[in-house]
């Protein structure tokens, strides 16, 4: 990507983020929990690199050489995992999940992330007619749900498809 372009985009993200931290006074009691921890995000399948440094009241995004106390590289489908501490780990173990860094702030840079519910639909709201902001929140919400349904149907069945592949090579070759 052109590193013009990549800083333009980048800093859009960050003017983006920080109106949202400010907006939500939930983030107002977070940020001093947080305050200086830097955690770098890599997503791999979107050349995605940066460094969040969470400050007292506001939050930035760092290039990506900085330093960092904790770190994450994964592919976007994965971020979910991070939310969960049983699927964190899981990710990890399957290697989905690249962490470093100190896992303690980890831990509690996730737990605020995890613990964070932005009123998407009072944002909207402001700007639109609330029946208009209350059927996109809820489109939205339909939408993520049927998402992961799908996902768990196609693991489903390519592990169903994997398994009897599997047995059904074994028992050939036997023969």
């Amino acid at each position: 990507m052109n590193p013009l372009v990549a800083s333009l985009a980048n800093q859009a993200l960050e003017l983006k983020l920080r109106a949202l931290v400010r907006l939500d006074p939930f983030w107002q009691e977070k940020l001093a929990r947080l305050d200086g921890v830097r955690l770098k995000l890599s997503l791999t399948d979107i050349g995605f690199k940066r460094v969040f440094q969470f400050g007292p009241m506001d939050l930035h995004l760092l290039p990506p050489f900085t330093g960092a106390d904790v770190g994450v590289t994964t592919r976007s489908p994965h971020l979910t995992k991070l939310l969960s501490p049983e699927l964190r780990q899981k990710a990890v173990d399957e290697g989905y999940l690249q962490v470093f860094g100190d896992l303690d702030q980890l831990a509690d840079v996730l737990d605020v992330l995890a613990a964070w519910q932005f009123d998407w639909e009072g944002q909207l709201a402001q700007v639109t007619p609330g029946v208009v902001a209350h059927s996109v929140v809820e489109a939205i919400r339909l939408t993520q749900h049927r998402l992961g349904q799908l996902q768990h149907s196609a693991q489903a069945s390519y592990r169903f498809w994997r398994d009897n592949e599997y047995h059904h090579r074994e028992s050939s070759s036997q023969q």
